[in-house]
């Protein structure tokens, strides 16, 4: 879509948020969105389904009902962003929402095109697993709350195994239809269809009051699984969901340990690192055989063993036994080098400590060229490599050992999606303000500065998926690592001969983010919501505080944003050049953006709308536009600039704010 029928678009969009909006304008609307593509639609989606909920205008919901059919992915949005904005209708149990919802269910099931499915109880079935498919991802996030620290990671992936495990039932059991080869979700572009998860990268996140996890899923497109497919298989079968797997995939069930036979196999995605290890089993076997087999035997089983047990061995072992092999089996993975598998063989023969010196000596003499070619795979010729430290672990990197290991890399469209899965969390707020940060990024970009915006996607009032930030770690996360360290310590040792280069993007990021906390008012600026990613950006996340709400019902966070006394010392002070280029960026970022205010008001005034969300209770148009400061020239602006730099340079409030984060829940300031 070209950048004038964009404005087109949205011209029409303000207009039919107007009071008194007349049925030509409207039409004339609809009629525009029926010319974008498959992105560009899904654009507009959710919002639309909002304005339907307000303005209930039969022709709107005609076209939300047409998008229903035309694709699954629309159902799902319009669906779910259906339930999320008539929440307090449904309290009252309205009629009106119920015709709806059967309303949309109809038209996926009735009119979807005839060459995506025969039967429409197939379709029926169909978008009853995914919604139960989702539910349990989402569940999932709520029961790992109740489940104790040290057990969530283990209780996590052996949750999402038996979501695998249904995903291929869910294929075995319905040959020839190509909607069940796995579930498929809004995302952008056609790879859509989760196909497959990868367990060994979820991490759970442990906050204050729940748990998100992050979910890493292979997906292709849907239509080239069915071509490749059909060049091995040409079964037709009715189509029987086996409901019997998904219920498996239910996390209110108790702990069953015979999920451990899969989750002890070796992953294949870590065959590249374990060829390493073996490696150096052998050579050590070479080197020093030794007297006894028994010795072997006993050398080796600290990883073989786990992985000998069967179910009914591991059923009967003790449950704080199965942590600490589970220890262990983690502590394998990250053997990547001669110098962690001696330790570990120390640690086993602690009275063969010299002999072990003597073969960590050998193996790391410069000539041993194997060795050295070994060690060279695995880590970055330079402690100045962007790739030491904490970000030593490239998410491409991850990716492509990954991909050439699945059984679909070889799909043109296969791609690995991080995503990060919320239960518990209302984020309609938040989806809202990324559609200003998305609006914000493609300002913002235009003139050199940098912003992160990610997908958001709901899947009820309480509940959604995000995109995961790959490549990042939270400002927390990071001092948490390098303790004692200020942050440009942090930036030098990370980043060394690259410095430079970080400092530069950190600049142009803090830029961005400091003119969004300013003209959007957000708070709950803490180090836990700040990422660094591994360029030297730094991307703001979870945006629960903005425009009039703030953490405790009061604006403790009085500066217009937060530049701290570690922030100006990594921009080498406030009379360092990179401090003039700061305050540069920040005007010519501020002009770029007051040039589009309307695009924001009008995100506004729309979400407006007889609207619950919190921060627009009380919101006010014209304090909103009043900070855009429209009626300065560039030289006022510049002046303006200036002041809100002073007032936010470490400033006191914001120190204090910190602090107190640090006292209450433990993060790092």
């Amino acid at each position: 879509m070209n950048q004038s029928n964009q404005i087109s678009i949205d011209e029409s969009f303000r207009k039919i948020i107007c009071k008194d909006v007349q049925e030509s304008t409207l039409m004339e609307f609809l009629e525009r969105l029926n010319q974008l593509n498959y992105d560009e639609t899904s654009k507009y989606l959710s919002g639309l389904v909002y304005l339907f909920t307000r303005k209930r205008w039969p022709q709107l919901g005609e076209y939300l009902l047409k998008m229903c059919a035309e694709h699954i992915a629309f159902y799902e949005i319009i669906k779910w962003s259906y339930e999320a904005y008539t929440y307090k209708e449904r309290q009252k149990a309205e009629n009106s929402v119920a015709v709806f919802d059967q309303k949309i269910e109809e038209a996926m099931v009735n009119q979807i095109s005839e060459n995506q499915f025969q039967e429409k109880e197939s379709r029926s079935n169909y978008v009853n697993s995914i919604q139960r498919f989702v539910t349990c991802l989402t569940v999932l996030s709520l029961h790992l709350k109740n489940v104790p620290l040290n057990e969530r990671q283990l209780y996590l992936r052996r949750n999402l195994i038996k979501g695998n495990r249904a995903l291929e039932s869910f294929r075995r059991n319905n040959p020839g239809i190509k909607y069940c080869k796995g579930i498929i979700l809004p995302f952008k572009g056609r790879s859509q269809m989760v196909v497959r998860i990868i367990d060994t990268e979820a991490q759970s996140f442990n906050t204050k009051k729940r748990v998100p996890y992050k979910l890493v899923v292979e997906t292709v497109d849907m239509d080239e699984y069915e071509e490749r497919e059909q060049q091995l298989v040409t079964l037709q079968k009715q189509l029987s969901i086996d409901s019997q797997a998904f219920l498996e995939f239910d996390v209110m069930h108790q702990f069953d340990y015979t999920v451990f036979e899969d989750f002890l196999q070796e992953n294949k995605d870590k065959l590249a690192r374990q060829q390493i290890i073996n490696q150096n089993k052998k050579r050590f076997d070479q080197q020093f055989p030794p007297l006894k087999k028994e010795l072997i035997i006993r050398r080796r089983s600290c990883i073989d063993k786990i992985q000998s047990y069967t179910n009914k061995q591991l059923y009967e072992k003790d449950f704080k036994d199965l942590f600490k092999q589970e220890d262990k089996l983690k502590h394998s993975d990250k053997e990547l080098d001669n110098i962690t598998f001696l330790d570990q063989i120390a640690n086993e023969y602690p009275n063969k400590k010299l002999i072990i010196e003597k073969i960590q000596k050998q193996l790391n003499d410069p000539k041993n060229i194997v060795q050295q070619q070994e060690i060279q795979q695995l880590q970055s010729p330079s402690q100045n490599d962007l790739k030491n430290g904490p970000f030593s672990e490239q998410w491409e990197d991850k990716r492509q050992i990954i991909q050439s290991n699945s059984p679909y890399g070889q799909f043109k469209s296969y791609n690995l999606r991080s995503l990060l899965i919320k239960g518990g969390d209302d984020l309609r707020q938040e989806q809202m303000m990324m559609q200003i940060i998305k609006v914000s990024e493609d300002i913002l970009t235009q003139v050199g500065l940098y912003v992160k915006s990610y997908d958001i996607i709901i899947t009820s009032v309480d509940s959604g998926i995000l995109e995961f930030c790959n490549d990042t770690m939270s400002m927390d996360q990071l001092k948490k690592s390098m303790p004692s360290m200020t942050l440009k310590e942090i930036y030098n040792s990370i980043f060394g001969d690259n410095f430079e280069e970080a400092q530069l993007n950190f600049v142009l990021s803090l830029t961005s983010y400091s003119l969004l906390q300013y003209l959007f008012q957000i708070k709950d600026r803490h180090n836990g919501n700040i990422l660094i990613d591994n360029q030297g950006h730094i991307i703001h996340i979870d945006f629960g505080f903005i425009l009039t709400i703030a953490p405790g019902g009061f604006k403790f966070e009085s500066a217009p944003f937060k530049l701290t006394k570690e922030y100006i010392e990594l921009l080498d002070g406030q009379e360092s050049c990179m401090f003039q280029l700061f305050k540069s960026k920040l005007l010519l970022g501020y002009l770029e953006l007051r040039k589009n205010v309307d695009k924001f008001a009008f995100i506004l005034e729309a979400m407006k709308i007889d609207n619950e969300l919190p921060c627009l209770e009380k919101f006010d148009m014209k304090v909103f536009k009043d900070r855009f400061k429209l009626e300065l020239n560039e030289q006022q602006l510049e002046e303006h600039v200036h002041k809100l730099v002073t007032q936010s340079a470490n400033n006191k409030y914001t120190k204090y704010y910190d602090d107190f984060q640090k006292l209450t829940n433990g993060i790092i300031p």
